[in-house]
């Protein structure tokens, strides 16, 4: 059986293809992705990751929602990777 290795969504290249594993943070943290309908469990993709500490968007693969999120917050999702991006 394969161990699952989680890593945090800031680590991801664009393309990559995971799972939202876990939100590291308070209520607010998670209160405030769960507005953007992202919570554990959700397939999401890296689209893009701005430069100079800019935002994440990510595609929640579901209902292909395009999503910003800011380097702080995605430093707290923890996330499994389902596929790299080529």
């Amino acid at each position: 059986m394969q161990e699952e290795l989680f890593v945090s969504l800031l680590e991801l290249k664009k393309g990559t293809i995971a799972v939202i594993h876990r939100l590291n943070g308070g209520k607010g943290i998670s209160a405030r992705m769960s507005g953007l309908g992202l919570y554990e469990g959700k397939r999401i993709r890296v689209i893009s990751t701005a430069p100079f500490s800019g935002p994440l968007m990510v595609e929640d693969l579901s209902s292909g929602a395009r999503i910003m999120i800011g380097r702080g917050i995605a430093s707290r999702v923890e996330v499994t990777v389902e596929a790299e991006s080529k």
